[in-house]
Formats: structure tokens, sequence, C-alpha cells
């Protein structure tokens, strides 16, 4: 099962009572597909950027989740036909980064030569340049 994320939005025009009962039925339709809830963030009421179905605002829920990725195509159909549901967005949240090996410094014999020399030698030809330029 991979990670997943959806932002959907919910009509707003529904009190809070039945803007839960849209968030239940959502969870609903992610357990039914074989996945695993873990977390809903609800938003609240915020104005769209456009009129959506000729709504104005909307109640915004983000909620993480597990799913297989095959069951992804049949948990978006059964949003788009939920009448509470306005928009949704389901994305796959990254892979989570193998914890990183501390690497070892550099064998003893290795001599690393400071910085500074390097930038003191082109500075030295910097200046022999414009000293010929000045002659001519």
């Amino acid at each position: 099962m991979r990670e997943y994320e959806v932002l959907y939005i919910v009509r707003a025009d529904l009190d809070d009572e039945k803007v839960q009962d849209a968030v239940k039925r959502v969870n609903t339709l992610i357990e039914r597909s074989g996945g695993k809830i873990e977390r809903t963030n609800l938003w609240g009421k915020r104005k769209l950027a456009y009129e959506v179905k000729h709504q104005k605002e909307g109640s915004y829920v983000l909620q993480d989740f597990q799913l297989d990725p095959d069951r992804v195509p049949e948990l978006e159909s059964a949003l788009k036909i939920t009448e509470e549901v306005l928009r949704h967005l389901i994305v796959r949240k990254p892979e989570k980064a193998a914890p990183v090996t501390a690497v070892a410094p550099p064998p003893p014999e290795v001599v690393l030569e400071p910085i500074a020399v390097e930038a003191e030698a082109a500075g030295s030809a910097g200046r022999a340049d414009r000293e010929d330029r000045e002659e001519t």
C-alpha cells in the first residue's frame, strides 16, 4: 500500500453536522476500497476562486490515507458521483527517503590543501593582468 492524500471541497450550504457526515462518507469510501485512514484535517469554509456548481464557498478537508495503487481510480470515480463533494484531488505522497548514512572522513594519507592558497594564486594573476593593461 502507498501513502496518498486527498483534498476535497464539501458544499458550503451544508451545516457542520452534514459536513461531518460527508467526511464519514468519504472515509467509508476509502475503507471500502481497502484503504486505511491516517489523518483528517478540516480546514473550514473558504471562498472559492471561481463558482463551482453554483457555490461560491466550500469547506475544505485534507485527508492522509494508505491505499493500493490499483484502487485509486475506483476511489476517484466514487468521489466524482458524491453529491456533497464539489471538487477533489488525490495525490501520491513521496516515498520516505532511506536514512542517510554518515560519510567516513578521508583516510589520513590524503592531504587536503586549503582553499585560500588557490584564491591567492588567482588574485596575484589578476594583479599581473591589470599591471599589463596599465602599461599599454
